[in-house]
């Protein structure tokens, strides 16, 4: 089993080379815009320069306006370094355009829709059968493309609240994506009769959710309810099935960030329980990465409840909904007075008792939730936890870094720049 990795939450060559690692020999990515492929180009280059193999995955069925450009950055890297997804077989003499540019024929995956309803074919759906029918002989001959594997997304773990649900959807991500290969090896050997361990196909499946949640496999808790146990036996048993005839890959994307979104669905442990023995102790506010620095323009505390009026709206924070709570935003208690402490928190920990209650799009309107909120000041500088990571970094063209592990909490170590654009 490997991890490929999504880099559009972070858009970064930075952040790209932490998700693969120094160690990795196949350096495989996910793009959601060709703009993130040429942009890291540079670091790609430089993998291949050491000896990696190097595949960029684009991760929207292929529309015909990118083969062009996905050619030209599959001639430059080389065969099989470009694979796309498809899901209608209109998309397939797209691919014969790409392939008198890039000099190569590229790898495809067959996206599957296992229950999210955004994009894919049912994998038990006569559809699929058809586009089958289609690609496999083409894959045989060899001619203009080359069927890797079944892609499946699932987004809706996103609606998950326990760690438990998470599982629960990988499982079904899985179980669909056997389905759709069991179905190509049947047609590709003329057979009625499931052959399994015969083509190895790649199955790809995740969201951060769902992907994240295989984690909870190592716990050892002996109090974990039945439930728990149950499902993690399901996930095993489905990745031991997958193991069998394909090679499984679990991709995610904002896991390098995390976000409100993503402390709701409770999914995964957190990267600072290093005992990973408690299913229970799940990600919380310290374990998200990014944060919206933003000013404090005015107060209104005379409003009930009181509110305060931030230089920061939609095209700062986005606009994505969190199922935990009704805002847009959680201003976390960096550079407020501690109680516990009698000065200036140094490392975003908490909630500070505001929230984002309001947005347009330069204005934020925080709102006190709690009483013990601390007042507030124009011209405060706040760090806010935004609902979606990977929406509210799309407004900026860089991150500020600064390592909250260092003595010095708030020096800005590094600047990281960020594609932008499609």
């Amino acid at each position: 089993m490997v991890c490929n990795s999504l880099i559009f939450a972070g858009k970064t060559i930075e952040v790209t080379r932490i998700q693969v690692g120094d160690s990795a020999q196949n350096v495989n990515i996910i793009v959601s815009t060709v703009a993130e492929a040429e942009y890291v180009m540079p670091y790609l280059r430089e993998c291949q320069k050491k000896g990696k193999t190097v595949n960029i995955l684009y991760g929207i069925p292929l529309p015909p306006s990118q083969a062009q450009r996905l050619g030209r950055l599959g001639s430059e890297l080389g065969p099989g370094s470009i694979s796309v997804m498809i899901d209608n077989s209109d998309q397939l003499s797209i691919l014969q355009v790409f392939k008198e540019i890039a000099g190569f024929s590229a790898h495809i995956f067959i996206k599957i829709d296992a229950g999210y309803g955004r994009a894919g074919v049912d994998p038990n759906s006569e559809k699929l059968k058809a586009l089958l029918e289609v690609v496999l002989p083409i894959t045989k001959a060899e001619s203009f493309s080359h069927l890797s594997g079944f892609y499946s997304h699932a987004g809706d773990s996103y609606a998950v609240a326990s760690g438990v649900e998470a599982m629960g959807h990988l499982s079904n991500e899985i179980e669909n994506l056997i389905i759709a290969a069991s179905l190509a090896d049947q047609l590709l050997r003329g057979s009625h009769e499931h052959n399994e361990g015969k083509a190895k196909y790649v199955l790809s499946v995740g969201a951060t959710p769902s992907a994240t949640s295989i984690q909870n496999l190592v716990h050892t808790d002996s109090s974990l309810p039945a439930v728990w146990v149950a499902e993690s036996e399901r996930l095993r048993k489905c990745i031991l099935r997958a193991k069998d005839f394909c090679h499984l890959e679990i991709h995610a994307g904002v896991y390098p960030f995390l976000d409100n979104q993503q402390l709701a669905t409770q999914a995964s442990p957190s990267p600072s329980n290093s005992t990973m023995t408690t299913a229970r102790h799940s990600i919380s506010f310290p374990d998200i990465a990014l944060t919206i620095l933003a000013e404090v323009a005015s107060l209104y505390m005379h409003r009930n409840p009181p509110e305060a009026l931030i230089a920061a709206g939609s095209l700062a924070l986005g606009r994505e909904p969190c199922k935990s709570y009704s805002g847009w935003g959680v201003v976390s208690d960096w550079s407020m007075m501690s109680a516990v402490t009698t000065s200036p928190c140094t490392v975003p920990t908490t909630r500070s008792g505001w929230e984002v209650a309001r947005i347009s799009q330069e204005h934020g309107i925080l709102q006190r939730v709690s009483d013990e909120a601390p007042d507030l000041q124009v011209g405060s500088k706040l760090r806010v936890w935004p609902n979606h990571a990977c929406v509210a970094g799309a407004s900026f063209g860089f991150y500020v870094i600064v390592d909250s592990d260092s003595p010095s909490k708030n020096q800005i170590v590094d600047i990281w720049t960020r594609c932008r654009g499609w």
